[in-house]
């Protein structure tokens, strides 16, 4: 039987690379990784989740899906993130579904266990603090690699494709010529790093169309608030409009990749 997945869950599943053993973190009914084997993406998988009862529905969904060869490809673990993998048994893994403030404390114990290292390709579609992630990301050590972005059911997903390279992201190592220019070029650097972590370094260079209408309904949105904010004095209202007037710039920044 050939499952059916949503927009979503199909293009997490086919940014991964071909080839890679790869763990299937918060797997739920196990769509993903049954379509992995299906595609012939994955070699093995690990299908893995915190719940009993997602595993059991996984186990289910395997089951119908897979031929007995296939079902043989796939492993299922009670686990919370990484903990029930040793390192080197996987070589890829795909975390999507869950917060942003989740995803970050998954890699950083996936780091911790050594369970991802250099050359470790993840692919994550957090559900909230999608700049935080990206932020951690540039922060530790990783390359993204690719990014898409959609709309699926009224809302918008970020699917991000990115290398464990072990080597830190950070610091200054650019010769200057004078203080000024060194502080021109930092403040720079400080500025498109926001812009990057906020909206996506790789859906800007590819002018996602998706992303460009999720900036134009930003930038509507946020100066119909400053418009409403603009009518009040009160102390908390004056400071939103301060920040307000920074998101509007900032996404205004963004959409002039478009042209």
């Amino acid at each position: 039987m050939r499952l059916q997945l949503s927009k979503r869950l199909k293009t997490i599943a086919d940014m991964t690379t071909p080839g890679r053993v790869t763990a299937d973190i918060g797997c739920d009914h196990g769509l993903v990784s049954v379509y992995l084997l299906q595609g012939g993406i994955a070699p093995f998988v690990y299908a893995m989740d915190i719940g009993k009862g997602p595993l059991e529905a996984a186990e289910k969904n395997i089951r119908e899906a897979l031929s007995a060869e296939d079902r043989g490809k796939i492993e299922l673990r009670i686990s919370d993130g990484f903990k029930a993998l040793s390192p080197g048994e996987t070589e890829a893994a795909i975390i999507a579904g869950m917060g942003g403030q989740l995803i970050i404390s998954i890699l950083t114990e996936g780091l911790h266990n050594s369970v991802i290292s250099p050359g470790y390709e993840l692919v994550l579609s957090p559900q909230s603090d999608v700049p935080m992630v990206r932020t951690y990301l540039r922060e530790n050590g990783f390359e993204t690699i690719d990014e898409e972005m959609l709309s699926e059911d009224g809302k918008y997903y970020n699917i991000i494709k990115t290398v464990f390279r072990g080597n830190a992201v950070g610091g200054d190592d650019i010769s200057h010529e004078n203080d000024a220019t060194e502080t021109d070029e930092k403040h720079t650097g400080i500025i498109m790093a926001d812009l990057y972590d906020r909206y996506g370094r790789i859906l800007l260079e590819k002018k996602s169309p998706v992303l460009r209408e999720y900036l134009e309904k930003e930038v509507e949105k946020k100066e119909k608030l400053f418009c409403s904010l603009s009518k009040k004095t009160t102390e908390g209202s004056i400071n939103r409009l301060v920040s307000l007037r920074s998101e509007i710039e900032l996404a205004a920044s963004a959409l002039n990749y478009f042209g």
